[in-house]
């Protein structure tokens, strides 16, 4: 036997088909997402778009206030008092 019969070579053809077929339907696409969307309430919406963009100056939202005697976390620094400047009122 030299190959396979016509009905042999055409359920072949039939089973790749379907397994590309299959392969393909397995593939997500943007349009059918895992899980629905979730709600997001417009303030967190516009906060995540706001710090999607990587510039430096939307990533700082406040600046740490430093006061005499707070102690640093990461480091366990001690922040001295101020030096008083009689001439100076601030």
């Amino acid at each position: 036997m030299a190959g396979y019969t016509p009905d042999e070579k055409l359920r072949l053809q039939q089973l790749q088909q379907l397994r590309r077929r299959w392969l393909k339907d397995q593939e997500l696409s943007p349009r059918e997402p895992v899980l629905p969307p979730q709600r997001v309430w417009p303030m967190e919406k516009f906060w995540n778009k706001f710090l999607r963009d990587q510039t430096p100056w939307k990533n700082v939202i406040y600046k740490p206030r430093i006061f005499p005697g707070d102690i640093i976390l990461e480091t366990g620094e001690v922040i001295p008092p101020m030096k008083e400047f009689p001439d100076q009122h601030h």
